[in-house]
């Protein structure tokens, strides 16, 4: 599975992840669709995440992952390496 996208990790827009309301996972919150990143194109700003693995759940909600868009049109860029597999819920 591609990497789980947590609090801070980055986008292709050069902004960053900027809430997360998941679980902690390797010591970091994880984002979640609906969570937050911050993107500095001009007229972009804060935007939510739009796109997460729909078979691997948190709280009942998608976790989002590495190449998941956020509303402004970014690809979220993972800090970890491939995680697990298959169809998880968590929590």
């Amino acid at each position: 599975m591609r990497g789980i996208i947590r609090l801070g990790d980055r986008h292709t827009h050069g902004g960053n992840v900027i809430s997360a309301s998941g679980a902690d996972f390797a010591g970091k919150p994880v984002a979640l669709v609906g969570d937050k990143v911050s993107c500095p194109k001009p007229g972009h700003g804060i935007n939510p995440i739009i796109e997460g693995n729909a078979t691997w759940l948190m709280f009942n909600t998608p976790v989002a992952v590495d190449g998941c868009k956020c509303a402004c049109g970014c690809t979220l860029i993972s800090t970890l390496p491939t995680v697990g597999s298959g169809n998880m819920s968590l929590l």
